[in-house]
């Protein structure tokens, strides 16, 4: 095991700099590109824990960080893969690490975490008895690291239960960080983008890769697709209508979604059962969620895909953002995240807009 004391002091360097010491949060701040890039697949949390800890504690730990999310199948967006701790000194450089520690315990886990952030796991006492330290790229670029502590193994475990939600959108917000950096590395597709400014009501940051697939400026409707070998076909579209009251409901979301993909996708259609609605908070809009399954008939394929939509009061504009993805031979998930990353850069255009063109009412 490398030395305790250097890794103590770069470790409580970090949390005092970046202020993680700040219960259930992490800090935002530059990469620090003097350090090596984490490596290894970002799907897995490895995780340290004393035995006793990982006994009692394994199936809700599991349960909530590899929860499943339905694209046509249930996909986990990571795995969870316990670790021996005398053997950390080769786990600095991957991207996804988690320690358990019950400060009242000498066993090597615990000892270790005491060991690197006395200052932390030495202040917990009745009035705050256990304490999530998130640590943003701490031994590695683009890398989450994540310490419970508790006074004793009782509270450690009720507050990791607790806080499982917490813990699991650590991870997930990182994961959504390299994601972005995957999605816009090849830069912006910035002709498409000032076509957007011009011609329509409202714009997005489309990444290099994305190219035009249908557009159908008289009837308000474009989409874009990113198609790689060996990887997803990722799908984006966006359709608007004027509306001078806001009619935009989960059945017009619904039916318009039917319309598209007839109209635009040769035919693809979703049943009921497939599908899931919700109400959401898109950006700063009240909206609507519809995502599942797709399938097309004619062609006997399918995949997954996820449609938002929402009314613009100052517009008087109803739109519907599309994301799909086909790829049979394997996971949707990170693909339709992607996507979604995409979609969310949406902005209106309140000026310049062509009315004769795009026919919209100001």
């Amino acid at each position: 095991m490398p030395n305790k004391n250097i890794i103590s002091v770069f470790v409580l360097l970090i949390l005092i700099i970046f202020g993680c010491g700040k219960s259930e949060s992490t800090k935002s701040y530059s990469t620090d590109i003097r350090k090596p890039i984490s490596w290894g697949k970002s799907s897995v949390i490895f995780a340290f824990a004393d035995d006793k800890v990982w006994d009692y504690g394994k199936l809700e730990i599991l349960k909530s960080l590899e929860r499943e999310f339905f694209t046509t199948t249930n996909e986990k967006l990571f795995t969870v893969r316990r670790e021996d701790i005398l053997q950390i000194k080769n786990y600095y450089k991957f991207a996804n690490l988690l320690f358990l520690c019950d400060t009242s315990s000498n066993k090597p886990t615990s000892q270790y975490v005491k060991s690197i952030i006395p200052i932390q796991t030495s202040s917990l006492s009745d009035s705050i008895p256990a304490d999530i330290i998130a640590v943003k790229d701490n031994w590695s670029q683009n890398q989450a690291v994540v310490f419970v502590i508790g006074k004793d193994i009782e509270t450690l475990l009720l507050y990791t239960f607790e806080k499982s939600n917490v813990i699991f959108n650590i991870y997930k917000d990182s994961e959504m960080k390299r994601i972005r950096n995957l999605v816009y590395k090849p830069g912006f597709n910035k002709e498409e983008i000032e076509y957007q400014k011009e011609h329509y009501p409202w714009h997005l940051d489309l990444p290099y890769q994305y190219l035009t697939f249908r557009r159908d400026d008289e009837n308000n409707f474009v989409s874009y697709l990113l198609r790689v070998e060996k990887h997803p076909d990722r799908f984006l579209a966006v359709y608007w209508e004027n509306m001078p009251e806001d009619n935009v409901n989960k059945q017009w979301l619904w039916n318009k979604r039917l319309e598209l993909g007839k109209k635009y996708y040769e035919g693809d259609e979703f049943s009921p059962e497939d599908v899931t609605q919700e109400n959401i908070h898109f950006l700063s809009y009240d909206g609507y969620k519809l995502y599942g399954r797709w399938q097309n008939p004619n062609y006997f394929v399918g995949g997954a895909f996820t449609s938002f939509a929402f009314y613009d009061e100052k517009q008087k504009i109803g739109y519907l953002i599309d994301n799909a993805v086909f790829f049979p031979e394997g996971e949707k998930l990170r693909a339709l995240m992607g996507l979604e990353i995409i979609s969310k850069t949406f902005k209106t255009n309140y000026k310049g807009i062509n009315e004769k063109k795009n026919k919209v009412v100001l």
